[in-house]
């Protein structure tokens, strides 16, 4: 049976994403792996409580790094770097690590061959069981790059496992926005579940979203959380939804015991009701999850 995975992202932070992940995950009864590729601030640890069972250093791309000792700052490499990542300061190259893009120039240029290339440790990925099943996820150490990397190789190992132990479902915790990292966790999956929310910036950043899973070539369909804090504000994105062709799966409403499921560290399933299960039977229709 061929695995199917579904991603859940949001224009903006703050509007739940993570909290419907989990929530889903409880009410998804298929054979599942979990993955949190919001690498930059990885929350879905906190609802599932994994316990750990696999780390490993992610170190990303490489970068120049010069012998101070052998460089005579003739200036060779800060004439040919395209990325303006180096520069000869009191008489030495010095490397701006935050630039430098790996990319070799320098090395083969360089007439005194004291430029090599080097790899550091950029953060973490790791493995957990949890009660809903196994868990990836990862994260970037302060200042980090190659988040889209970092997501791409999450995602690998989520699907290695999946294949591995006949897992049907694969359901991935996004990031929000639309920069590198999320291009790199909805890219080639199944079904795109956008999140928003009645505020008003949540039609712009809807459509943000929605365009990236059309560039893409991703299916996707809306979900509007805590819809009841503007009914107003709900009704225009029901009626972007309906102008746009985009598919509403389902409303979620704000309740304060679902902010205190959260604030407790417990997967609100239970306190959402009816709507969970039916939003879940949504998405797997839409979505053409189930075969």
């Amino acid at each position: 049976m061929s695995i199917r995975e579904i991603v859940i992202i949001s224009g903006k932070g703050g509007t739940g994403k993570t909290t419907l992940t989990a929530s889903l995950a409880a009410v998804a009864e298929e054979g599942k792996i979990l993955a949190d590729a919001d690498v930059d601030a990885p929350n879905l640890a906190l609802l599932l409580h994994p316990e750990e069972t696999f780390r490993e250093p992610f170190r990303g791309m490489s970068v120049a790094e010069v012998d101070r000792a052998r460089c005579t700052g003739c200036g060779v490499c800060e004439e040919i770097c395209r990325y303006d990542a180096i520069h000869v300061r009191d008489g030495k190259a010095v490397v701006d690590e935050g630039f430098c893009e790996g990319c070799r120039v320098c090395l083969h240029v360089c007439p005194e061959q004291c430029i090599s290339l080097k790899n550091f440790e950029r953060g973490t990925i790791r493995r957990g069981d949890t009660a809903l099943g196994p868990l990836w996820h990862a994260r970037l150490n302060p200042g980090g790059e190659n988040t889209g990397l970092m997501v791409a190789l999450l995602r690998k190992e989520a699907r290695k496992e999946a294949e591995a132990s006949g897992a049907q479902l694969i359901i991935t915790d996004g990031p929000p926005g639309i920069g590198c990292p999320v291009t790199s966790s909805v890219t080639g999956a199944d079904f795109a579940v956008i999140v928003s929310e009645p505020s008003r910036s949540a039609l712009s950043d809807l459509r943000r979203a929605a365009e990236l899973c059309g560039i893409l070539s991703v299916p996707f369909g809306i979900v509007v959380n805590r819809w009841n804090l503007s009914e107003e504000l709900t009704d225009a994105i029901r009626t972007t939804c309906g102008d746009e062709g985009w598919s509403l799966l389902g409303t979620i409403p704000f309740d304060v015991k679902i902010a205190e499921a959260v604030g407790a560290g417990r997967i609100p399933a239970e306190e959402m009701g009816g709507d969970l299960p039916e939003l879940w039977r949504s998405i797997q229709k839409t979505g053409r999850l189930k075969r």
